[in-house]
């Protein structure tokens, strides 16, 4: 039989959920008023191609869209399409512009608007650059806090600067909120306009958008597309490196292609846009249409290629990163790979069955079993003994060697490579101190290929593990294990 409560009883009950119902009106106060600033979103009527989803990766409802992240709200017939959308009135705003010869910058300040994953960045640089007369480059970094930059060894930007009346494309930036276009200059049409989204710029979340002049975009990978014309109804493609079989579906596979190319129209005028960013990303594609870049770390850097056809598009994109080395004849021959072909008189086998079956057959491969302990610049002499008699009998029959390589050195002072790595400090550091993780023989440190000792000490160990193993090429790949 239930008891009657004490007043002291009820007084604690009414106690808690007073402080429950604080702490909530709290919650939801800092949630959507983080900066101390009344925010009141403006949403006009925004068709249903041109939203920019507020919440990506959620389901709310409209509730908590309108009142904890103070976004627009608007039911949809697509289910690709948001519903919970970003106002106008979010972003940033030009404090101060300078213009000289060769570009110009701006400071950005905040605007007063709520924080989607905290950690924002207050105070922000757009510097822009006329790099030469086709080519438009623009970076967004934080004014107050270094954040890692990917560097391009192939920019040869001497006696390259363009007069400002030569420039095939002209820069319209938009105060408040901060927005930009570029427009060509020949026939005025805009090429890429963010006023249809805003510039979100966080500690572990950046984001930016563009409207595009038509549907016509190609490029951005790597994935198992299925055409080379991009479907743009609400499509998200992730860009992270992993090690993957080519299956159908939107995953990551191996490289990381950031650039894409737009076809404007009929006559062959083309642009192209290349993101230099290295964290893991995903680009969202809409029917507006448009293309929104989210990655989790890093600097907006981005480059703006122009040509009157898409191939002087891709000539202008391959100018700044470099253009494809001419590979070997032999290399474009018929190629044999797999992984644990059951020691040295396994791999013997498959070699003379091939050839004694007559099959077209130039090169030969070894994955990581003809390893000791998974260890580069080393070879299981138990399970590969005189694997460099295999090398040589392979030559003899105009035949080619490739092995495999992963750039991840077991970290043990006793291994020969780690020892000289360590000792030109060659490896990548974190909070002061050589980053380990798990590779396939166990706890690894890591090259840095973008320190000019790190890549004279691999080319190193590779011309002296050559002098034990005749190889022709090195297949490198991810140093990872599963």
């Amino acid at each position: 039989m239930a008891r009657n409560l004490s007043v002291l009883e009820v007084l604690l009950i009414i106690f808690f959920l007073t402080i429950l119902a604080l702490d909530i009106f709290l919650m939801l106060l800092v949630l959507g008023n983080p900066s101390g600033h009344s925010f009141v979103p403006e949403c006009p009527e925004i068709p249903e191609s041109e939203r920019i989803d507020c919440v990506p990766g959620h389901v709310v409802t409209e509730n908590v869209c309108r009142w904890v992240y103070k976004c627009c709200w608007k039911p949809v017939t697509h289910t690709g399409a948001p519903k919970c959308f970003f106002p106008r009135n979010w972003g940033y705003k030009v404090d101060k512009r300078q213009n000289d010869t060769t570009g110009f910058t701006a400071k950005l300040k905040r605007l007063p608007s709520p924080s989607q994953f905290g950690y924002d960045v207050p105070d922000a640089l757009f510097a822009a650059d006329y790099q030469t007369s086709n080519r438009f480059h623009f970076k967004i970094t934080d004014m107050d806090s270094k954040r890692y930059e990917v560097t391009l060894e192939n920019i040869d930007l001497l006696d390259r600067t363009p007069k400002t009346s030569n420039l095939n494309y002209h820069v319209e930036v938009i105060n408040e909120p901060f927005s930009f276009k570029i427009i060509r200059t020949s026939n005025k049409r805009i090429l890429l306009d963010t006023s249809i989204g805003p510039l979100q710029f966080a500690h572990q979340y950046l984001q930016l958008s563009f409207r595009l002049p038509s549907t016509s975009v190609y490029g951005l990978g790597e994935h198992v597309h299925q055409q080379y014309h991009h479907d743009l109804t609400w499509k998200t493609w992730p860009i992270f490196t992993r090690d993957a079989a080519p299956t159908k579906g939107m995953i990551n596979l191996y490289g990381a292609h950031t650039f894409f190319l737009c076809l404007e129209d009929t006559s062959g005028s083309s642009f192209g846009v290349f993101l230099l960013n290295s964290n893991a990303m995903e680009v969202i594609l809409q029917p507006a249409p448009a293309i929104t870049y989210r990655m989790i770390g890093g600097i907006l850097d981005f480059y703006v290629f122009l040509g009157n056809t898409p191939e002087q598009v891709v000539q202008e994109y391959l100018e700044l990163i470099g253009r494809p080395f001419l590979p070997p004849y032999w290399s474009l021959g018929f190629q044999l790979s797999r992984r644990n072909y059951g020691g040295i008189n396994g791999l013997r086998k498959v070699v003379d069955r091939n050839r004694g079956a007559g099959i077209p057959y130039d090169v030969q491969y070894s994955d990581i079993d003809y390893m000791e302990g998974g260890k580069d610049f080393t070879i299981d002499k138990e399970a590969f003994p005189r694997l460099e008699d295999f090398a040589k009998d392979l030559h003899g029959q105009g035949m080619k060697y490739i092995i495999i390589m992963h750039p991840g050195i077991l970290n043990d002072s006793n291994y020969q490579p780690y020892k000289t790595g360590s000792k030109k400090r060659v490896w990548i550091y974190q909070d002061n101190e050589f980053a380990i993780g798990q590779g396939y023989p166990g706890l690894t440190v890591f090259p840095d290929f973008s320190n000019p000792v790190c890549i004279e000490w691999w080319r190193e160990q590779i011309s002296e593990f050559h002098k034990t193993l005749e190889f022709d090429g090195v297949w490198i790949v991810s140093c990872y294990s599963r």
